[in-house]
């Protein structure tokens, strides 16, 4: 897909907001915060479209925040791939279960599209540049600064409101010691790739196949261009212990029975750092984290994409009220709460989950056990999908 987005230089030195990272969650927020005619730059260090670990994968809560974004149907129209099915391995335990309809999108399709949307809605975009958090020490006291710097160039931005999107890494904040996270010491690393559908094999039958194996779990399904896209949650430990990720994760499908050669040695494989973790704070003087630079925890079925969405439309009031009445210290502990609220909720089936597939064993009692039992089975689809 070929998609021309406009990349503007910051004609201004002052902002409503400034987004820090052009991913789901900060390309959404900068919609909204255009469709507020808010003066608006939304900033990505990447060039833009990239592809990105994590995959497209959209659950319903997702699909609903990009229906009132005004999205949805141009990724249809993009080719998004209908899922309504999934296929669950755990070893040689199998399931195949009807699910709430899914969408399977390429990252570099979804997020150019969110872009896309921004710009139509007045936001400037500019990629290849670095966006970072200055010290609150640094900002005249009505604004926060960001200091922008492409190929040398050095420019420092005044925003009433920043809201930083940058990801596991929040590499948006800088060295600033304000922002402490926790990492678990046993978090897998992201490992994403993309194969043809003509070299995938039953990969790319439109089901989303999700397989569990000793040092990790895969999932695969077809996503458009006619790709199979392929993301995996894995030990750091057995990247080097066999030798490289393709090595690991062909492991796994060796060990749920999979024989062909579905990876190719010539495959460019993208990676996360640790995936698991979590920001002490969230927010700050006139700044707010979004999506994985809140916290993360291993994903299943489109729970960071819906995550990161829903950060995005629920810290726009807060702005909005940043930007009519000025900055006032009480909304810190206000997205604190927000953030906690959502992260006991939502994290919850997913921590839970990914402890259960460490142990495959147990988890494949637990997958006859969904796989019997209907109310069972329900209950696990709803708080994963739905």
């Amino acid at each position: 897909m070929n998609l021309e987005l406009r990349r503007d230089n910051p004609d201004d030195a002052v902002y409503d907001v400034v987004i820090l990272g052009a991913g789901v969650a900060g390309a959404a927020a900068a919609i909204l915060a255009g469709r507020q005619s808010l003066k608006t730059l939304l900033v990505e260090s990447k060039s833009f479209p990239r592809e990105k670990v994590c995959g497209g994968c959209l659950n319903l809560r997702s699909q609903g925040s990009l229906e009132r974004l005004g999205v949805l149907h141009r990724l249809q129209q993009a080719g998004a791939v209908r899922i309504d099915s999934m296929r669950l391995q755990i070893r040689n335990t199998r399931a195949q279960w009807r699910v709430p309809v899914m969408m399977s999108v390429r990252r570099s399709t979804l997020d150019a599209i969110l872009v896309e949307q921004a710009v139509a809605e007045g936001v400037a975009f500019i990629d290849r540049t670095q966006g970072t958090l200055q010290p609150t020490g640094t900002s005249n006291l009505g604004f926060r600064s960001v200091r922008l710097q492409s190929l040398g160039d050095v420019q420092v931005v005044q925003a009433r409101c920043v809201l930083n999107a940058s990801g596991l890494t929040r590499s948006s904040l800088g060295h600033e010691n304000n922002w402490p996270a926790a990492v678990e010491t046993n978090s897998r690393v992201g490992v994403q790739t993309l194969v043809p559908c003509n070299t995938a094999g039953e990969f790319a039958d439109g089901r989303l196949h999700m397989l569990v194996g000793t040092h990790g779990y895969v999932g695969l399904c077809k996503t458009d261009g006619d790709w199979v896209d392929i993301a995996a949650a894995i030990d750091p430990a057995s990247i080097q212990r066999f030798g490289g990720i393709r090595q690991v994760v062909q492991g796994i499908l060796t060990e749920c029975g999979i024989q062909s050669p579905v990876l190719p040695t010539q495959l460019q494989w993208l990676a996360t750092p640790a995936l698991t973790r979590s920001s002490a704070r969230v927010a700050d003087h006139r700044t707010f984290l979004l999506g994985d630079a809140i916290g993360y925890v291993e994903p299943f079925t489109g729970e960071g994409m819906s995550w990161a969405l829903a950060s995005a439309e629920s810290v726009m009031p807060i702005v909005a009220e940043i930007i009519a009445s000025g900055w006032d210290d009480s909304l810190i502990a206000r997205w604190s709460e927000w953030t906690h609220r959502q992260r006991t909720r939502k994290h919850k089936t997913c921590r839970w989950i990914a402890g259960k597939i460490r142990w495959p064993r147990s988890a494949a009692v637990v997958l006859r056990a969904c796989d019997w039992l209907m109310p069972l089975r329900a209950s696990f689809l709803r708080k994963t999908a739905q």
